[in-house]
């Protein structure tokens, strides 16, 4: 798959959590996609809906993706997302998150979150 289709669908995915819109992201993602996070795996796209809109940890979130790296098998992006935290404060956490692709690299399979808010 060309890095910029891989871009474009990651894209997707950032710009459904940072705008609490799920439904941007349900195009890039494949019928078999399992997220998985602090939130334990969720599945298909109602999975990823739930973590938006009920799981999250940060809120009113701004994803600051400062390194994707692609190799043949998947993709990796690093960065600082910040927003709100469960307690109303401000939250920042920097995160790593790797992106596996369906068979014909045309959607998003699995998606597993790394957070370090220490």
């Amino acid at each position: 798959m060309p890095t910029d289709t891989r871009n474009e669908l990651i894209d997707a995915y950032f710009a459904a959590l940072d705008e609490t819109d799920p439904e941007l992201a349900r195009p890039a993602l494949s019928d078999d996609f399992v997220y998985e996070s602090l939130a334990g795996p969720l599945e298909g796209f109602d999975g990823l809906a739930a973590y938006i809109t009920d799981h999250r940890s940060v809120t009113d979130s701004t994803h600051d993706v400062q390194r994707r790296i692609h190799d043949d098998d998947v993709s990796v992006t690093a960065g600082v997302v910040t927003g709100t935290g469960p307690d109303g404060d401000p939250a920042e956490a920097a995160f790593c998150d790797v992106f596996e692709f369906d068979d014909a690299d045309e959607a998003i399979e699995r998606i597993t979150v790394y957070i370090n808010d220490s």
